[in-house]
């Protein structure tokens, strides 16, 4: 496979495989014999001097509604099925944030949906979509004068550093917790500052609070494009931002595009819909 992504990349096949290349492992637990003696062994006396695996990242077992899940049995959400109902970000952020990195875990319907509504859409989204609205509606759409807070500039700094290591290291459920710990931080800034009422008895102040908002979105469709690729791509193109892991800023007077929401709140009752579905399997 790597012999036929080299030549589709138009890349050296031997730099995936030579000094100097890291290799991660990922895979579920019952695959740590195979990759971290068998495979190695092979490559070992083959006599190509391959390079052995780097780092070997296994998980623990998931099942689904409490049961082991079987293929054969039709105990499973098929792929396909679940991202044509739902957002593709979504799924990939439960199944981080959720999913059996250290531990066994279980994946449930009322858990997804509760997770999507309280922290995708409650948090991130209402960040976004909160802070972009305002500036369309009392600021033309223009980016307002401001200074990025000392804090906050920190706190992305050292963002980009914490979870860039959590990523290399594996642990992309820490990594994930960290950013959505200062996105929810970010939310009460943007409540104990209180822009609504600042608009009207200190616009100066009302417009930095807003200018550091949007640096703060800016620097989260960075650091979450690794988890929430096709939401960090929207929020990218509004603020025409490069894909760069490195601390993000949008000019004052930026015109920022018509957006629109990047969540849609998930309905409590396909809860009890898709069980049913999975039961009718």
């Amino acid at each position: 496979m790597s012999k036929v992504l080299s030549e589709e990349r138009s890349e050296d096949f031997n730099d995936l495989w030579g000094e100097g290349a890291k290799h991660y492992y990922v895979h579920g637990k019952d695959n740590i014999p195979f990759h971290t003696i068998i495979l190695p062994s092979l490559l070992l006396v083959n006599g190509n001097n391959w390079n052995l695996p780097d780092e070997i990242i296994s998980s623990e077992y998931l099942t689904l509604e409490g049961r082991k899940i079987s293929t054969s049995k039709n105990w499973a959400i098929w792929v396909k099925d679940m991202v044509n109902r739902y957002n593709p970000d979504s799924i990939r952020y439960f199944l981080i944030t959720n999913g059996p990195e250290k531990r066994y875990t279980d994946f449930s319907w009322r858990e997804y949906v509760n997770s999507h509504n309280s922290e995708l859409l409650g948090a991130y989204g209402n960040l976004v979509n909160r802070s972009l609205v305002f500036i369309s509606k009392y600021f033309n759409g223009k980016v307002p004068n401001g200074k990025l807070d000392e804090e906050i500039k920190v706190s992305i700094n050292t963002l980009y550093k914490t979870v860039g290591e959590k990523i290399e290291e594996g642990l992309f459920k820490d990594g994930l917790d960290e950013i959505f710990e200062f996105i929810r931080g970010s939310n009460k800034y943007f409540d104990k500052e209180k822009p609504w009422e600042t608009r009207n008895t200190d616009i100066k102040k009302c417009s930095n609070t807003l200018y550091n908002c949007v640096q703060i979105i800016a620097n989260l469709s960075i650091l979450l494009n690794p988890f929430l690729p096709f939401s960090s791509e929207k929020i990218q193109k509004w603020l025409c931002l490069n894909n760069k892991w490195q601390e993000q800023y949008v000019n004052e007077s930026f015109s920022i595009p018509e957006t629109k929401i990047l969540f849609d709140r998930i309905d409590k009752k396909v809860i009890d819909e898709e069980v049913e579905r999975l039961k009718g399997i």
